[in-house]
């Protein structure tokens, strides 16, 4: 029967680890990173309702705003908000209600938020925002160009500003 020997040098354990520990690298990223939270805020205007039950009405308009997580990490809702131009906020009101349905996982990944339109002019809000509980935040822009908006809306201030002080 022949002998049989095997030579493993050092540096081709070397480099058979560092391979090794490269593509472990890569695939736990890949992981982490597919297992984070992705919001999607999406809204609706001038939606009626069909056989409402209080304290919603059919006569009136109303905005829904839908938050769905799309990624696996669950999130609980926190506030919802539109955000002016002019630094006004607004808080819809069924946001701060503690439900267990604002809890987004993979068995319930949306929640839908209603408020009363009549008193929303949506020339004058510049984004949706959504917050979390661990403190991040979510945006939707009501606007194709909100940089530029901005950008108008800061320079008119400014100038209006600068014509009251004098």
């Amino acid at each position: 029967m022949p002998n049989l020997t095997l030579n493993i040098s050092a540096d081709s354990v070397a480099w058979y680890g560092a391979i090794v520990a490269t593509i472990s690298m890569i695939l736990v990223s890949y992981n982490v990173w597919r297992d984070r939270a992705k919001v999607i805020v999406s809204h609706q205007k001038g939606m009626k309702i069909i056989n409402a039950i209080p304290p919603y009405s059919e006569d009136k308009d109303y905005l829904v705003v839908t938050i769905t997580n799309k990624g696996r990490r669950p999130i609980r809702l926190g506030v919802v908000g539109l955000f002016c131009e002019s630094g006004e906020s607004l808080l819809l009101s069924n946001s701060l209600l503690d439900d267990p349905k604002n809890i987004l996982n993979e068995e319930n990944p949306e929640a839908t938020v209603m408020a009363e339109q009549k008193d929303i002019d949506f020339l004058k809000v510049l984004y949706i925002q959504v917050f979390d509980k661990a403190g991040r935040s979510y945006k939707q822009y009501l606007s194709q160009f909100p940089t530029f908006r901005r950008f108008w809306y800061k320079i008119k201030n400014y100038l209006m500003n600068k014509k009251d002080n004098k």
